[in-house]
C-alpha cells in the first residue's frame, strides 16, 4: 500500500508517466508520513484546521479510512516540500492523487480556484 493508494494503481500510472514505480510508491508514503507528522495534530486534526481556515470547505470526499480534498497550490507545495518530493517525480505524485478527484468536483469550484486533489489516509 502506498499511502492511500493500492499497487495496481501506482504501477500503472509509473508505467503511464515514465516514473520508477519505487520513486512513486516512496512519494506516496512521504506525504502521508509529512502529514501525519504535523507537529500537535493528527490527520483528523489538520484536516479539521484546513475546513476552518479555508474560504472553501477543502473535503470533497470522506469515508472511514480516506480523505479526499482540494487543497490550494499553497498547500499541495508546503507539504511536498515537507515530505520532501523530488522535482522530477512531483508532477507524477500530482497525478496519482488525482486519480481520486470526483468527476464534477470543478463545477463547484470557483473559476479561479487553484486547487490540487490531496488524498490523505485516515488510518495512522
Amino acid at each position: 500500500m502506498q499511502g492511500p493508494f493500492d499497487d495496481r494503481t501506482v504501477s500503472r500510472l509509473a508505467d503511464t508517466l515514465g516514473v520508477r514505480e519505487a520513486d512513486l510508491g516512496e512519494s506516496a508514503r512521504s506525504v502521508q508520513n509529512a502529514i501525519a507528522d504535523y507537529p500537535g495534530v493528527s490527520v483528523d486534526g489538520l484536516v479539521y484546521e484546513w475546513r476552518q481556515a479555508f474560504a472553501d470547505d477543502p473535503v470533497v470526499e470522506q469515508s472511514p479510512t480516506a480523505w479526499v480534498l482540494r487543497v490550494p497550490e499553497r498547500v499541495w507545495r508546503d507539504v511536498t516540500n515537507r515530505a520532501g518530493v523530488r522535482d522530477d517525480v512531483e508532477p507524477a505524485l500530482r497525478a496519482l492523487h488525482g486519480t481520486e478527484t470526483p468527476a464534477d468536483v470543478g463545477e463547484t469550484e470557483p473559476k479561479d480556484a487553484e486547487r490540487v486533489t490531496l488524498v490523505l489516509s485516515r488510518v495512522e
